[in-house]
């Protein structure tokens, strides 16, 4: 049976980043993850200078392409385009297909394809799937993360969860100007275009799964409205709109609800529900969490879910996040 001081759920931006913290002081970690990388992860792929200083990397020192991006956001009812949100820094996006490969070898961590099964515990340890066991488990296997599912059985109707359909594709006539639209396709649903390097784009749109429940029209229609949207405005052909093939996934927005930790056992990122409650962005979360987990495995408590950034954006942001996006979810 392999051992180890640690072992993480999950191989993607949570897990390799606590991975990498953990492996700079010389901790045993070894990381499961279902997927072979590099593997195909949709995403609008936002990252933001917080996420660079966390992970104490440049624009310069990525390896692969990255583009800063300009920031148009549209809010149904407002008369013009806000021009970039108030964010800290600069905003870049990435592949998450390269982003996240590259996350994982820098971590120096062993990984292992591998699907969990079962989990139990044993004394002091903890036994996965009888093959391999640990004093630390971290969970990091996103919404459906088997850890969760196995020592934190909350009341999931508790949490906000969003429902999303997204494409990313290589298109080479794509503009370079990143769009929001926020309120034109549902009531708490936010779209976007997300230009990327060496001509790809991501196009997507999310709400929350209840309001579309709620909602005369279901998400698949709006985001046939979207798509033909984008074609009026000359972002997007309308061949490549008749033939668009999204895929959805659904996530849980940042809540006050449910534990974070237990005994010795942490979730982080989307196993947490940590995506934040203005965009629903996920990778900077995803980040924080995972370094404050390791530093507490490491010996200095503090990993709290209330210490983890609520919002993508600040001030203005917030205010417009309470007026038009998600009222009740903006505290």
């Amino acid at each position: 049976m392999r051992h180890a001081e640690t072992i993480i759920i999950g191989g993607g931006p949570a897990g390799s980043s606590c991975a990498w913290k953990l492996r700079q002081r010389g901790h045993d970690v070894l990381i499961l993850d279902k997927a072979e990388f590099p593997r195909l992860k949709l995403c609008a792929g936002w990252i933001t200078t917080k996420v660079m200083q966390d992970l104490q990397f440049s624009q310069d020192d990525y390896p692969h392409p990255i583009l800063k991006l300009q920031i148009h956001s549209h809010i149904k009812g407002l008369p013009f385009s806000l021009r970039g949100l108030p964010t800290p820094g600069d905003n870049y996006s990435i592949r998450r297909v390269e982003f996240d490969h590259w996350l994982l070898h820098r971590s120096d961590a062993e990984t292992i394809q591998h699907t969990v099964k079962t989990i139990r515990r044993d004394g002091d340890l903890y036994i996965v799937d009888d093959q391999f066991s640990c004093r630390n488990l971290v969970g990091a296997g996103g919404t459906s993360c088997p850890i969760r599912r196995n020592f934190f059985p909350d009341n999931r109707r508790k949490f906000r969860q969003v429902v999303t359909l997204e494409h990313e594709f290589e298109y080479p006539d794509r503009a370079d100007i990143c769009h929001l639209y926020f309120r034109h396709y549902g009531a708490k649903a936010y779209a976007w275009y997300f230009p990327k390097a060496d001509g790809f784009v991501n196009i997507g749109l999310g709400g929350k799964a209840n309001a579309y429940k709620m909602s005369e029209k279901n998400i698949h229609q709006h985001f046939k409205s979207f798509l033909f949207d984008l074609v009026e405005q000359g972002l997007l052909d309308r061949q490549t709109a008749e033939n668009f093939h999204s895929t959805g996934h659904p996530y849980y927005l940042y809540s006050d609800h449910g534990e974070v930790k237990k005994d010795r056992i942490y979730l982080i990122g989307d196993a947490a529900g940590l995506a934040t409650v203005d965009l629903g962005e996920g990778i900077g979360p995803a980040i924080e969490s995972a370094l404050m987990a390791a530093d507490e495995i490491l010996g200095s408590p503090g990993y709290m879910k209330n210490a983890v950034t609520q919002f993508s954006t600040a001030g203005l942001a917030q205010r417009l996040a309470r007026r038009f996006i998600a009222p009740k979810a903006v505290q």
